[in-house]
Parts: C-alpha cells; sequence; structure tokens
C-alpha cells in the first residue's frame, strides 16, 4: 500500500505551477490534514523508526515515518497558503487554494497544529509554529478574525513554566505574527492588534520577569535559545510601538519595565550572544530603529512626534545611566570578533568585537542625549545637574573601552570614536551627531579648565572625548578626505550625515579659529608632548560610585561643569528645545533657493555660537608658541584690539589644507549634480555653508 505520499507528491508539483488541483477541495484537505504521532508528546518519534514503505518516482523502496509524513504535510498547507495570499496566481485557483484552507480550518486544522507544539522534536515544534502563524495571518487577512484557538494557547503558555516545550514555539508564532501584521497594511490599521495585545498584557510581563530572574547556571541551549527569541519579541513589540504609535499598555510596559530588567542580563551567567543580543536591541530601540532588520522601509517618524512614547525611551535612559554610574560598563563583555553571530565555531579574528563595544557606547550616549534634550526642553536652568555629570559618564565610557581596545596613550580621547566605529559607518555618523548636540547644548564644555596656560588637551570637550572638530577631522582622515565618500553619505538615506554636516558647518562657520588650533596639533602631534593623562583603564572593575569613578579619573574635572554659569560666556544663543528629528526634515525640506538661508537660520534649532566677551586670541598664540609655531587662526572673539591683533594669518598646515580641499571638492560636486538635476534634495542652503566655509579656509 502506497499511502499518501504519491498524492502529496503530486500536490507539491501544482502548488508549486500554482496549478488548478484535480481532486475536489475536500480530497485535498483531507491529504494535508497533519496526522498526530502518538509519540510527540515525548519526542520518541524521532528515534522509533516506524516505517511505512512508498515508492519513490524512479520506483526504489522507501521508509517514511509519521513524522515526516507529519513535516510534508505542514509544509505543503504553508505553500497553500502563500498561493492563495498571492496575487500573481490567477484568481479562479487562488479561490480553489482559498476553499481547501477554508476546509483545513473546519476540520479543526489549527487544533492539530496545536497539538503538535507540545513535543521536544525541534523540528516539528518550528515547523508547526510556522504553520500556525500562517494561518493565524491568513485568518487576519482574510477573514477578519483573531484565531481564538491561538489566543489561548498564547495565554496558557505565558502563564506556564517557561521550561515548559510549547514556550519556544508560542513565542516565535507571536514574531511571525506581529511581523506579518507591521509589513501588510491591510491588517496593521484594524483594531485585531489591540485584541491580541490586551488579550496577552496580565501575563506578558510577569513572564519576562521570570525568564530573565531565573538564569541560573548551569544555563543550557534551549535556555538561552529562550531568551534569544524573547529578545526578538520585545524588539518587534518596540517597532509595533514606533511604527503603529500603539498606545496600549504591553508595548509600553516592554520600554518602560522590561527592558530595564534585560540591562541585568549583564550580570548572570548567560552565553555571549545573548548578552550581545541584549545591547543590539537596546541601541536600536533608543535610536528609535527597531524592527529596522525586517521592516520595508525605515520608521517614517517625521510629524509623528508621541510625548508619550518619548516618556517611555526617557525612563530607559535613565535607568541605563543610572546603570552606568554603577559599573554596568564593566560587565559588558567583548569577546574576539567572531565569524558568525552566535555561531558554534571556535575560530575568531583577532581584537576585541567592535559590534558590541560600539552599540554599548551609542546606547549611552543615547540615553545621555535623550536625557539633555528633555532637560533642555524644559528650561537650561534645569539642566544645569544633568549636564554638570556628563564627564562622569564619559569617564565610565572611556574607562571600558579603554580596557577592551588595548588603547594607549592616545594623543587625545577624540580618537575613541574612529577606533571603535571604523567598521560601522551608519553608527559612527549617530555618534559624531549625538556628541555634536551635546556640546553644543553643554556651554561649559567650550571653556577652559583653568585661566592659566593650559594646552589644548586640557579643554573640557577633549576630556570627554567630544571635541567636534577633531572628531570631524579624524572622520576625514578615515575616508582619505575623499569627497566622494561625503556625497555618497549626504544621498545616502542610512546615514544621518546630512543633519550632522550642516549642524557641523554651523558650528564652524563661527568657531573656525578653534578648527584651525586643532589642525595645528593634530599635525604636529608626534611632537607634542602630552602630559601625564591619568590612565583610566587601572580603575578597579569593583568601581560602582560617582565619587569613585573621578578617583580614578582624575583628568575629569567636574568643578568646570558644576560651578556657576556666566551668562556672558555663553556660547549657546538659545536653547534646543524641539527634536532631531523635527530639525532634520526642514534639513532636507528645502522650501526654495532663495529662502532656505534664511529659513534654515532663523528657525532652525541649531545652536548659534555667540561672542565671549573681553577674550582674546592670547591663549590660543601661547599654545602655539609652545610648539615653536606662529598662529594661523584670525580673532578669537569679538573685540577690538583682538581683532587687530589677529588680522594677520600664516600658511595652512597639512590637515587643514586637505580638509578646506576635501570640502572644496564636495561643493563643486554637489553644485555640478545640482546642475544637472541629479541631486535627491535641494541642496542651496548646503551649498551657502560649504561656500562660506571654504571661504574662511582662503582667508
Amino acid at each position: 500500500m502506497e499511502g499518501p505520499f504519491p498524492g502529496l507528491r503530486e500536490l507539491h508539483k501544482k502548488l508549486l505551477l500554482a496549478a488548478p488541483l484535480h481532486e475536489d477541495g475536500q480530497a485535498s484537505a483531507a491529504l494535508l490534514m497533519p496526522c498526530i504521532p502518538s509519540e510527540v508528546g515525548d519526542g520518541s518519534a524521532i528515534q522509533e523508526n516506524v516505517q511505512v514503505t512508498n515508492l519513490c518516482l524512479d520506483g526504489a523502496p522507501t521508509t517514511w515515518v509519521p513524522r515526516d509524513l507529519t513535516l510534508l504535510q505542514l509544509s505543503l498547507i504553508q505553500i497553500l497558503i502563500i498561493k492563495a495570499e498571492n496575487l500573481c496566481t490567477e484568481s479562479h485557483i487562488r479561490c480553489q487554494y482559498s476553499q481547501v484552507v477554508e476546509l483545513l480550518q473546519q476540520n479543526g486544522v489549527d487544533k492539530t497544529i496545536i497539538g503538535l507544539l507540545n513535543t521536544s522534536d525541534k523540528v516539528l515544534s518550528h515547523i508547526s509554529s510556522k504553520c500556525l502563524s500562517y494561518l493565524v495571518l491568513y485568518q487576519l487577512k482574510f477573514q477578519n478574525e483573531v484565531n481564538a484557538r491561538w489566543i489561548q494557547f498564547c495565554l496558557n503558555t505565558l502563564s506556564e513554566d517557561p521550561g515548559s516545550h510549547t514556550v519556544m514555539p508560542c513565542l516565535m508564532s507571536l514574531i511571525s505574527v506581529y511581523k506579518g501584521i507591521l509589513v501588510d497594511e491591510r491588517i496593521r490599521k484594524g483594531d485585531h492588534l489591540l485584541q491580541i495585545m490586551l488579550a496577552l498584557e496580565d501575563v506578558f510581563e510577569g513572564f519576562c520577569s521570570t525568564c530573565m530572574t531565573e538564569c541560573q547556571p548551569p544555563l543550557g541551549a534551549e535556555s538561552s535559545s529562550r531568551l534569544s527569541c524573547l529578545l526578538d519579541l520585545l524588539e518587534v513589540l518596540v517597532a509595533l510601538r514606533i511604527e503603529l504609535k500603539l498606545n496600549v499598555s504591553l508595548c509600553k510596559r516592554v520600554l518602560s519595565v522590561i527592558l530595564p530588567q534585560a540591562l541585568n542580563l549583564m550580570s548572570v551567567p548567560v552565553p555571549y550572544f545573548v548578552k550581545k543580543q541584549v545591547i543590539l536591541v537596546l541601541k536600536r530601540c533608543l535610536l528609535y530603529k527597531a524592527g529596522e532588520d525586517f521592516l520595508p522601509s525605515p520608521h517614517n517618524l517625521f510629524n509623528q512626534q508621541d510625548a508619550a512614547l518619548d516618556e517611555e525611551l526617557a525612563v530607559l535612559a535613565t535607568t541605563l545611566l543610572n546603570a552606568v554610574q554603577q559599573g554596568w560598563l564593566l560587565q559588558v563583555p567583548s569577546c574576539g570578533r567572531s565569524s558568525s553571530f552566535g555561531g558554534a565555531n571556535e575560530g575568531s579574528e583577532p581584537g576585541p568585537d567592535l559590534v558590541i563595544l560600539g552599540a554599548a557606547s551609542l546606547s549611552v550616549l543615547k540615553a545621555l542625549e535623550i536625557q539633555f534634550r528633555n532637560k533642555a526642553c524644559g528650561g537650561i536652568g534645569q539642566g544645569d545637574a544633568e549636564f554638570s555629570e556628563m564627564p562622569v559618564y564619559m569617564a565610565h565610557l572611556l574607562n571600558f573601552l579603554k580596557r577592551h581596545l588595548g588603547w594607549k596613550e592616545p594623543v587625545h580621547f577624540c580618537e575613541w570614536v574612529s577606533l571603535t566605529f571604523i567598521e560601522q559607518d551608519d553608527d559612527m555618523l549617530e555618534v559624531a551627531k549625538s556628541l555634536l548636540q551635546m556640546y553644543l547644548h553643554n556651554p561649559r564644555l567650550h571653556s577652559s579648565t583653568s585661566g592659566d596656560e593650559n594646552d589644548i588637551w586640557k579643554l573640557p570637550s577633549h576630556q570627554c572625548g567630544m571635541n567636534p572638530h577633531c572628531i570631524f577631522l579624524l572622520l576625514l582622515k578615515n575616508v582619505l578626505f575623499d569627497a566622494s565618500v561625503l556625497l555618497d553619505f549626504l544621498i545616502s538615506s542610512e546615514t544621518c550625515f546630512l543633519e550632522y554636516f550642516v549642524r557641523y558647518l554651523k558650528l564652524l562657520k563661527e568657531d573656525w579659529p578653534q578648527f584651525s588650533l586643532t589642525c595645528t596639533f593634530l599635525d604636529k602631534s608626534a611632537c607634542l608632548q602630552v602630559p601625564s593623562v591619568a590612565n583610566i583603564s587601572d580603575c578597579p572593575p569593583q568601581t560602582v560610585d560617582m565619587s569613585r569613578a573621578q578617583e580614578c579619573s582624575p583628568h575629569v574635572d567636574t568643578s568646570m561643569v558644576s560651578g556657576p554659569k556666566n551668562d556672558k560666556q555663553s556660547l549657546l544663543s538659545h536653547c534646543e528645545s524641539s527634536s532631531s528629528l523635527g530639525a532634520l526634515q526642514r534639513l532636507v525640506e528645502y522650501d526654495s533657493s532663495e529662502d532656505s538661508e534664511s529659513e534654515t537660520s532663523s528657525n532652525e534649532p541649531c545652536l548659534i555660537i555667540a561672542q565671549r566677551e573681553g577674550a582674546d586670541s592670547s591663549y590660543i598664540d601661547k599654545q602655539m608658541k609652545k610648539l615653536g609655531l606662529t598662529s594661523m587662526c584670525s580673532a578669537f572673539y569679538s573685540t577690538s584690539a583682538s581683532m587687530q591683533a589677529a588680522s594677520t594669518t600664516c600658511q595652512a598646515l597639512g590637515i587643514q589644507r586637505q580638509s578646506a580641499q576635501c570640502l572644496v571638492d564636495l561643493q563643486e560636486a554637489i553644485s555640478r549634480l545640482h546642475r544637472k538635476k541629479l541631486f535627491p534634495y535641494n541642496p542651496s542652503a548646503l551649498l551657502k555653508l560649504l561656500s562660506h566655509v571654504c571661504a574662511l579656509s582662503k582667508g
């Protein structure tokens, strides 16, 4: 007796070709209805070879087991649903396939598949979970209803022991269904998603808390996979929260409660790939990029400001910063760069894992930026306390990086950006943008640490590793001063370079003397005797509080940011109250060539450098004399005497000349593309900024 296999093989051929079925719907549904091996509950069907002899296409005998028959039926059901949904399939054939799917539903195929999930057979469990997800999504799309059996299965599973066999298939089916809702316009706008969320919100938080707190050694492979799958689900829920603006408790609690709990996984004995995934999910959530790997397009955040979402992210950011002060970064591991994420191969490339180092660093910076932005929107005076703590956070971050990068006496701490993100252009630009925004937010970073003659490395922005001129120059150096690379960044929609570049050019236009001085020092860094800087890598790992952090990093002088503020010395003309997302929209959506400069200068929240009263170029000149050089910059500030004294300039040195030429080449390339109407947006305002900066370089 040949059994069902010849019929299944024939059905498989027809489904692949999207051909009509010769059998009636009832016969096809009966052929596809999965059988449940009696041993499926304990998984022993894998070992017990219950043989069913059949003839293959070439006439040779073969042996089948009930498990193989079930797997084949489940796979064919998935293909059937895919073809029934595909608009490329002829309409009358789609109707025939849909009829078979409905007959399967009437026969209780979902109940049968749910029964297959409670098995230790991982392959059978995985295929069953995928098939169930296809059925649930089909029902949502074409029958406009939520599968009640699936909801009840998820409720029962999330209420039970996290070690149950059904946990993994439950989490996987939730991920598949949520992703399907995200990418399908037909069902994302309905209220069925809310129905699913409301049904699960009472049990989900408790389930997550149990999974994350019961990580006791030894943690097996199954428990690790469960944690990884849960982290995937959390990211999908955050993507739903951002993309669909779901103001439901389940999504809100993920950001404000569950992800903060996940930070504790750094201190428990879970595998490296789980800790790495925690950091990556954290980074994508703080960047509003949750789900970027599976969404058809990035989140469209313009004109979609969500105050509730900002509050939830602020809670996550505050929790992360508090953990950083308690030594959380010291618990973040960095193994060798493996050739496969989470793989089992023993080989790895030499050097630290720059992915996890970069993700952890960017997460801390975005948390700082979120907190500073919230404080700044409430008034500068309210943000002073937070601003004063920034050197402490940066000290922790630099300490963390020095431990893993093997950083030996760098010229200055701003090199950390290039060293950490050398392989990740998009993240490097995000870091540069965040550091620039915080630099502009905090006027005290522009002042010197003391009134006596200190070299440039004593400037607070250098001590904190966030001097915008150094970061920009090192970025240019990394791309070999190639204007075509910058042009690619400007055109690409995958980086934030446009927003960063416009903000930096506005700063550069007002702060050219410091840029010139920075160029000079970078050129002469080989002969510059850097003073003894406290080695923050010598901090003991037990450092957990601010006082110890300051003891370990005496080069960070918090007094310069915590002291009283002199409004006359402020380098900020106004508070940057609106978010960077709105700013980016205004940067891209130029109104016209004539009005673009006035519009960006008057309405954009980029900060304008003011002139500091009573300052002159003597400080810069003294630093230049230490190197035996002549100052090439004009007057630093606005007094008439200092302007006359600094009217002479000298020949520019290497890095400044290369940078200026790079900007000139970029300006010419943009102008050429714009004239040919090949540039993707109106770059008039950008070209005017470049022209101004290029004129400064020639002067």
